[in-house]
C-alpha cells in the first residue's frame, strides 16, 4: 500500500471519528440540558478525542513522508 493510499485511509478515519465526536457532543448537550447523567458519554468523548489526536499525528507523519518523497 502506498503512502498516498494510507493517507487517504487515515483521512477517512479522521472524518468518521470527527462525525462521531460531533454526534456525541450533541447527545451530551441534550442530556445535560435535561439534567441527565452525562458521565459515560463524556468518557466516550475523551476516548474519541484521544483517537482523533492519534490519527492526526499519523496523518502528519504520512504527509511529511509524502512531501519528503516528492
Amino acid at each position: 500500500m502506498s503512502r498516498e493510499d494510507e493517507l487517504a485511509i487515515v483521512r477517512d478515519q479522521v472524518s468518521i471519528v470527527a462525525e462521531q465526536v460531533a454526534r456525541l457532543m450533541d447527545v451530551i448537550r441534550i442530556r445535560s440540558n435535561r439534567g441527565w447523567d452525562v458521565q459515560p458519554y463524556e468518557e466516550q468523548l475523551e476516548q474519541l478525542e484521544t483517537m482523533m489526536w492519534k490519527l492526526h499525528r499519523r496523518q502528519g507523519r504520512l504527509k511529511a513522508g509524502t512531501s519528503a518523497a516528492a
